[in-house]
């Protein structure tokens, strides 16, 4: 009777773990995605602000100010392409400071760890022993990502 509950204590913690690798994996991947979608918004947003800034500055130094004349459309021009590169600066610092590229290339080794666990456990190609040393030592490099 002692070897029936060893043997069902021992299955309970495969099921465990096999829940737990799927699960992070699942939480890890939604990470990825998450930033890069934010990397990819202050990118564009950043690309675009910057973009618009240098227009606005190339075509009001090389016509005049297209709203307003005078002194009132130069500052109104300078005013605007201000605006903008101030925009697109913050984009850029923001990236920078929150290290979002950095971040993604972490989660997205962490991705990949997982997925070979995980293809790993499914095709039983990998002692039970490595699988458990495997995902402990990914669960002390990425703790963010596992569940």
């Amino acid at each position: 009777m002692n070897s029936q509950l060893n043997t069902t204590s021992v299955s309970g913690d495969r099921n465990a773990l096999v829940l737990g690798v799927k699960t992070s994996l699942k939480k890890a991947e939604k990470i990825v995605k998450g930033r890069r979608k934010t990397n990819t918004s202050l990118l564009v947003a950043g690309m675009t602000s910057s973009a618009a800034s240098t227009l606005v500055a190339g075509i009001t130094a090389a016509g005049g100010p297209v709203i307003g004349s005078g002194i009132e459309g130069w500052r109104l021009a300078c005013s605007a392409a201000a605006v903008l590169g101030f925009a697109a600066t913050i984009c850029s610092g923001i990236s920078q400071q929150l290290k979002i590229s950095d971040r993604i290339s972490e989660a997205t080794q962490c991705v990949g760890k997982l997925r070979a666990l995980d293809v790993g456990i499914t095709t039983g190609s990998r002692s039970w022993e490595e699988i458990v040393l495997e995902y402990q030592e990914i669960t002390k490099l990425y703790p963010e990502f596992i569940s």
